[in-house]
């Protein structure tokens, strides 16, 4: 299935230096490049599965209003005052939980997807700098190459200029190089440090918002409970919490159970 998400940014680990860097320092770069490659991979995860959580939410507001519909479309609610009370508020609540679905869906859209895209684009950024860093190893190697041939020919004065000069072309490549390089890492090991910085927030817009949705279904589904007098087990006035004993409903269940398998309609097992 197609997310919206193109492949990672962060595909080329950086080429070898070739000995312009010591070896701790090509581990150093490669290390960073590893774990800014695996913060993506987490970013894109967290990204879909965001999507994920609001397509179940919506998916679930969805059914319980088809549900609460088809209850309230059938004529046999309406012979029963009660029953056909208790499946209008029903679905009443079931669109009010739909609203708060869409909201739940709005905020985690402004404050987790919409940052982590903005994020992502960071790591193209990345990889545009490493690209830059590989580019100028290999514009490295012609002069190094002209430079060792030199060595083998005859040292007359045309060859030592061009020697001295090819000397002061790779020396002053050699060090921009190293100047881009200890650049690039100290930028990725920024954005590794500031990672939690920047993604925190959202974490934390998540969770409130899956609070407030939550609180919102339980308080909806606790005013349909205590505030209803369509149950017909109802032992106390309106208003009250009394509620019978487990052992009770039970033996109800049981015994509507067995009405009901003793209808027509059911078929022998």
């Amino acid at each position: 299935m197609n997310w919206g998400l193109k492949r990672n940014h962060l595909h080329s680990r950086p080429s070898p230096t070739g000995g312009m860097c010591t070896i701790a320092e090509e581990a150093d770069i490669d290390y960073a490049f590893l774990r800014l490659q695996k913060l993506e991979e987490t970013n894109r995860t967290v990204q879909k599965e965001c999507k994920n959580l609001r397509d179940s939410f919506s998916a679930l507001a969805r059914s319980e209003q088809k549900l609460t519909a088809g209850l309230s479309s059938c004529n046999q609610v309406y012979e029963e005052e009660t029953f056909r009370a208790l499946v209008e508020e029903y679905h009443s609540v079931t669109k009010q939980m739909s609203d708060s679905s869409k909201q739940f869906s709005d905020i985690v859209q402004i404050t987790v997807n919409d940052p982590l895209k903005k994020l992502a684009t960071e790591f193209g950024s990345a990889q545009g700098a490493i690209k830059k860093r590989d580019q100028m190893i290999t514009d490295l190697q012609p002069v190094r190459r002209q430079l060792e041939k030199m060595k083998d020919k005859e040292r007359t004065g045309t060859n030592i200029a061009r020697t001295e000069q090819l000397k002061r072309s790779l020396a002053v490549m050699e060090g921009e190089f190293k100047g881009t390089n200890k650049q690039l890492l100290n930028d990725m090991n920024t954005m590794l440090e500031l990672r939690a910085d920047y993604i925190e927030p959202s974490l934390l817009a998540l969770i409130r918002a899956e609070t407030n949705y939550y609180g919102e279904c339980t308080k909806l589904f606790n005013s349909l409970v205590l505030h209803s007098d369509t149950s017909p087990y109802r032992t106390s006035p309106r208003g009250t919490k009394s509620e019978p004993a487990a052992s009770e409903l039970e033996a109800r269940f049981n015994q509507d159970m067995q009405a009901i398998r003793a209808l027509s309609i059911v078929a022998d097992k």
